[in-house]
């Protein structure tokens, strides 16, 4: 096989990935009853923003990934591009196997307790977690739970977990390694008790990313908007001309 060939084939599944991700996201959205309140350029001025699963009920409305990881899996497999593999059934904190017969009943009936797992191929892993094979709500247009946003309250406990486990870790790695982890566990943590704010930038940065534009944060590492500093100018003194 020439490369040319090769090349063309690999676009040619590239555009059909990205085909049936684009009509899995809109499946994906509906069932979840998803809406999201577009944080406007000035957000002191903008009511409080938010996204929601409306479908769903209790927590679940701010707590969606589960719901949005087997929403997804229930429409691959509805276009067969992954195949059922076992069924389990929640009892206590453990899953255990149960038959396909008795699995199939139960998943059908809605039982909340029942799960499933899918058997599919790279393809199939594309078009739910998009080329860059990355976490939900990243922003990757190419793939359903990547283009699938988080709500505020996701991304507070993403910080907040994220903050505290690296800067646990930091106090471990010596020299410059362990000042990069805690300045990163630090603004992990700012955003966590910022969560509007943090929310309102993620929520742009995720729309430019849907979009394939960049995305540039006007808010530095203490959660405060940046103060307008010129190019070549990044201390406070040289702006106001100390």
């Amino acid at each position: 096989m020439g490369a040319g060939t090769a090349t063309k084939q690999r676009e040619s599944q590239n555009r059909s990935n990205q085909k049936q991700s684009n009509q899995i996201k809109e499946v994906v959205k509906k069932r979840l009853g998803l809406k999201t309140t577009v944080p406007g350029p000035m957000d002191y001025l903008q009511d409080e923003k938010k996204t929601l699963a409306y479908n769903l009920k209790g927590k679940d409305r701010y707590f969606y990934g589960k719901e949005a990881s087997k929403f997804t899996d229930d429409a691959m497999v509805d276009k067969n591009i992954v195949k059922v593999g076992n069924y389990f059934k929640k009892v206590g904190g453990e899953f255990v196997r149960i038959s396909k017969t008795e699995g199939e009943k139960l998943y059908a009936a809605g039982d909340p307790s029942i799960s499933r797992s899918v058997i599919g191929n790279s393809n199939a892993n594309t078009i739910k977690y998009g080329s860059s094979n990355s976490a939900m709500g990243s922003g990757d247009p190419t793939g359903v739970m990547t283009s699938t946003p988080i709500s505020k309250e996701m991304l507070e406990r993403q910080n907040k977990i994220k903050g505290l486990s690296t800067a646990a870790l930091s106090f471990a790695v010596p020299g410059v390694g362990g000042s990069v982890m805690r300045a990163s566990a630090a603004t992990d943590l700012v955003n966590a008790s910022q969560p509007q704010l943090a929310y309102n930038d993620y929520m742009k940065s995720f729309s430019a990313k849907q979009s394939g534009k960049k995305f540039t944060s006007d808010r530095n590492m203490l959660g405060i908007m940046k103060l307008g500093l010129s190019k070549g100018k990044d201390k406070l003194g040289e702006t106001f001309g100390n």
